[in-house]
């Protein structure tokens, strides 16, 4: 991306006796984060050269090849001239600041960064003022933009730095066998972040995310990819923990997919050892495709992808995740509040204890949650629609304030006429929040009617929509609440997502 610097940036930059903008820094910063070329017009240069501080003009000079100078010098158009009748030219200023602005409406440049008022003025008028930036506009955009891994309050994987990680911890030892420089490639990454998973001090699980712009080359990769914004999964390792580490993993990739608004997630990986195979299997069930192969030796990896966006009714609603449908049925699902945090960690309330929701059960780290049901009215759902879930309060007196919706998943399977105890107890195994003592009550009691239902959990509202709220806007009828599988309207599924603030990208609305 091409970035023109008006004179006041360069001057503010330059100036070393006094601080004229303590922003500078951080825009250079982001400058050169992200890539981005610093442009400068010959004009001004000639405006730096008539500045009167000789100070100024020789470090400009010194400086100067750290600028791209622009070449092709054009002038401003009469038509775009004309966009500017209200503020006539009545100084060199005036014509030096028409011919910045209009590099960036003519699509010369991308940017324009400017702290004069007037040009701020002018681009308005021109209705390019998303284009023609302050400095505190550009860092908080390129903030806004950047490329960042999502953070997450509950369960055990952590955010950290590659330099925080012990290198020749054993576990790192399969990747120093498959690839040379293993070791110089990660104290390069030191100042990167990576999500760990560690067990009794030691590492059982290893993600590191890399977001990738639409220019990156991917000359190593056969048949090349196409331009496309994209992660890619750069070192994934998990060590069978028995709590089904594999699919948090899974969900964190998917998240950052969204948070970071790529098209595509992709994975290289070796997979003739049993871990990686299985690893490999772990990635096709919830989505990821054979492409091609990356490296020209004997032994290549297999290269995985994964499209972010549109919904694929020919696959499972596992493999389209996190893609979702639209034009489905939208469904509440109650569940009592001593249960609720346990099966959904992400989606604690503000007046429970972390610490509470920590413990290495299978259930919490599981995607696919099991919700146990008897209800008569389940019939209809089916795999792909989607259900709210509503925690239940615990006191009746305050029940419009303490029951809220709180989730946003995806039915994945429904499942009824278990034959026998084993068939349903299997159907729960390590993703249902009751304990075997109970899931065996419940068989003993009501073995004729129970249904699995498995949710693919999707994300937690931004802001909890109450009882009240149902009953205020129609949707819950007071003084009671919603029933399992209960139907909301398209309009008010739509009005709960708004009004809890909380947006989904992939939804396909077809």
């Amino acid at each position: 991306m091409k970035v023109l610097l008006d004179t006041n940036i360069i001057i503010h930059r330059e100036n070393n006796r006094c601080v004229t903008n303590d922003n500078i820094g951080k825009l250079f910063y982001w400058l050169e984060s992200l890539h981005y070329k610093k442009m400068v017009h010959p004009l001004t240069i000639q405006e730096i050269k008539q500045y009167k501080d000789p100070v100024t003009q020789q470090l400009f000079n010194v400086k100067l090849d750290s600028y791209n100078i622009i070449k092709s010098v054009v002038k401003p158009t009469p038509e775009f001239l004309k966009h500017l009748a209200k503020f006539p030219e009545r100084s060199e200023n005036d014509r030096i600041d028409n011919t910045l602005l209009f590099y960036v409406c003519d699509g010369r440049v991308d940017l324009l960064i400017t702290e004069d008022r007037k040009i701020k003025e002018k681009a308005r008028a021109l209705q390019a003022e998303n284009r023609v930036l302050s400095v505190t506009e550009f860092i908080d955009q390129a903030k806004s933009n950047s490329a960042t891994l999502t953070n997450y309050k509950v369960l055990g994987v952590e955010k950290v730095l590659f330099g925080d990680v012990d290198l020749f911890d054993p576990f790192f030892d399969s990747f120093r066998e498959d690839y040379d420089g293993f070791n110089d490639w990660f104290k390069r990454k030191s100042e990167e972040e990576a999500y760990v998973y560690k067990e009794n001090g030691q590492i059982v699980g290893f993600l590191y995310l890399k977001p990738e712009e639409k220019n990156e080359p991917y000359n190593d990769i056969n048949p090349v990819f196409s331009r496309k914004r994209r992660l890619k999964v750069g070192t994934f390792k998990v060590v069978s923990s028995g709590i089904r580490l594999g699919e948090r993993f899974i969900k964190i990739i998917c998240d950052n997919a969204i948070d970071n608004h790529v098209q595509e997630v992709y994975i290289t990986l070796f997979s003739d050892r049993p871990e990686l195979q299985a690893l490999k299997k772990l990635l096709v069930d919830w989505g990821f495709k054979k492409y091609g192969v990356k490296g020209n030796k004997p032994r290549k990896e297999d290269v995985l992808v994964k499209p972010i966006g549109g919904y694929d009714p020919s696959l499972t609603p596992t493999a389209n995740y996190p893609n979702i449908r639209y034009g489905v049925k939208k469904l509440f699902m109650p569940i009592l509040a001593k249960f609720h945090t346990h099966l959904f960690p992400d989606s604690i309330l503000k007046n429970e204890d972390i610490a509470d929701f920590n413990k290495r059960d299978a259930h919490k780290y599981a995607l696919k949650k099991v919700y146990v049901s008897w209800s008569p009215y389940s019939e209809g759902a089916v795999p792909g629609d989607l259900a709210l879930i509503y925690r239940m309060g615990t006191h009746n007196g305050r029940k419009g304030y303490e029951s809220v919706l709180t989730t946003l998943t995806m039915i994945d399977s429904v499942s009824d006429g278990f034959k026998t105890r084993e068939d349903f107890l299997r159907a729960c195994q390590d993703r249902s929040v009751f304990s075997s003592d109970e899931l065996e009550y419940f068989w003993s009691k009501k073995s004729w009617k129970l249904k699995v239902v498995r949710l693919i959990y999707l994300k937690s509202l931004s802001n909890r929509l109450t009882l009240g709220y149902l009953w205020d806007n129609g949707i819950a009828s007071p003084p009671g609440g919603v029933r399992q599988f209960d139907q909301m309207t398209d309009e008010q599924f739509d009005n709960i997502m708004r009004d809890s603030e909380t947006h989904f990208s992939f939804c396909d609305r077809r």
